[in-house]
């Protein structure tokens, strides 16, 4: 049962992906690798909000009511990419990529991390603080009552004698990451932190099928494309995020992080079905973590500065300039909430109010990028890669790249130089989670690099695993 619990969501999810991606343009068949890695992130989000739906509806959590609606989820998903194809056979290709000897060992190294991060996962005691006080709190607390029970402040929580109302601090985080770790226990009928931390397990898994996927769909080698999947799992922090699961960085990742990957890919093939996976798995984004909202609103400036001729971008940012002048530095986004500045405040959607204080951290952040342990060479990598830029490499090339870092680090100067938060600093740990959230599309803009500056490592016309 266990078993049918984790893959139903993950084939309901990969089929509708078949269909999405059935759009797409495309030489031979569907690009599998990819449509898993993404299937994985959209099916649990299917997953957690027919729970959700089903509690709605049957007052109670019902683990048949949400495997019946995903199942059907799942015929509808096989029928509509079935329609695409005239009601004829579904071209799936998928065939092992011949590899040399390099590339067994990569995928073996891939394999050795994932082992060695499940082993410790479903061996050592639930240790991360926002695990044990929030995400797999909440789980454990709506599998023993059978629902979703009431999460309110402190404050509120004194004043109330109802039964099934508890407080924590974050009782304001979306429900979505702790609905995804309760699945498993409700399929087996009694709670184990160990079968909590099993669907960040197969995350790991799941992000490294999707860059490896979207590599390949820039026709980069198999080679190349593995080097970037152990690049990524190779990762301390990421390893440990695995390894001591419960924290939502890493199913944000999968969301906010693969759909900066989409964007990154369309921004160089101009497929508009990668533009709609982007900006979806960013919206989504916004229902595992409040820094959702942030990176979907960073994404939406990203694809503006891409789609826009050069001309009519710089008139749109003077005009931003002169409302900022005259006066409108703030307006209020329907659902989401402010966004500005206004006496002293950045007013920023699912983050909220943000003092100016600035801080002086210059020093903090290039220790947390260059010298601390938990990113081994990435921010080598990456500074390389800009230095790249005054090379020959194409204008579309240079204009996503450096728009993506440049996004990127006004997001990090924002937080950690321009306010008090920039304390987190000392601990590396709220920084180290913010990066570790967008941490697939770092990696996957140096495969974007590797290919502009070494093009003869592109394969021929084969868009296939």
């Amino acid at each position: 049962m266990l078993i049918f619990a984790l893959l139903l969501p993950w084939i309901a999810g990969s089929l509708w992906l078949l269909w999405l991606e059935s759009f797409s343009p495309r030489l031979t068949g569907f690009n599998i690798p990819r449509i898993l890695g993404y299937g994985f992130f959209l099916g649990n989000f299917f997953c957690a909000s027919l729970l959700f739906l089903a509690h709605f509806l049957f007052g109670q959590l019902s683990f048949a009511a949400v495997s019946a609606m995903l199942l059907f989820l799942s015929c509808v998903g096989f029928l509509l990419a079935w329609q695409r194809t005239g009601y004829g056979k579904v071209s799936i290709r998928f065939s092992l990529p011949a590899m040399e000897d390099s590339g067994r060992k990569l995928a073996l190294l891939i394999a050795v991390h994932l082992l060695f991060a499940g082993y410790d996962a479903l061996n050592r005691p639930l240790l991360p603080w926002d695990a044990w006080t929030t995400w797999t709190y909440r789980a454990k607390i709506c599998f023993q009552n059978q629902d979703l029970s009431s999460f309110v402040d402190a404050a509120a929580w004194l004043g109330t004698t109802a039964a099934d109302t508890y407080t924590i601090p974050a009782h304001d985080y979306p429900l979505t990451v702790s609905l995804i770790q309760l699945w498993p226990s409700l399929a087996t009928g009694t709670w184990d932190d160990r079968l909590a931390a099993v669907p960040g397990l197969f995350a790991g898994f799941a992000l490294v099928l999707a860059l490896y996927g979207q590599a390949r769909s820039l026709k980069h080698s198999a080679l190349l494309a593995l080097a970037g999947g152990y690049l990524l799992i190779s990762i301390p922090l990421l390893d440990a995020h695995l390894a001591l699961p419960g924290y939502a960085d890493i199913w944000l990742s999968g969301f906010a992080g693969l759909g900066f990957v989409s964007l990154l890919q369309w921004s160089q093939s101009k497929d508009r079905v990668q533009l709609f996976t982007g900006l979806l798995f960013l919206l989504l984004g916004f229902f595992i973590k409040r820094e959702g909202s942030l990176w979907l609103m960073t994404g939406l400036l990203f694809a503006l500065i891409q789609g826009l001729p050069l001309k009519l971008l710089a008139a749109l940012i003077l005009a931003m300039i002169l409302a900022v002048f005259s006066g409108f530095s703030l307006v209020d986004l329907p659902g989401l909430g402010r966004l500005g500045y206004l006496d002293g405040d950045f007013y920023l959607p699912g983050v909220g109010t943000i003092r100016l204080q600035p801080q002086d951290a210059s020093l903090a952040v290039l220790n947390n990028l260059f010298t601390n342990s938990s990113w081994n060479l990435l921010f080598y990598y990456v500074s390389t890669m800009l230095l790249l830029q005054f090379l020959p490499v194409s204008r579309q090339v240079r204009r996503a790249l450096l728009s993506f870092v440049l996004l990127l680090s006004m997001v990090i100067a924002t937080i950690f130089f321009l306010s008090e938060k920039g304390i987190w600093l000392k601990d590396s740990t709220a920084f180290g989670r913010l990066l570790l959230q967008v941490l697939p599309a770092l990696v996957f803009a140096l495969l974007i690099q590797w290919r502009a500056v070494f093009p003869r490592s592109q394969t021929s016309g084969n868009d296939g695993p």
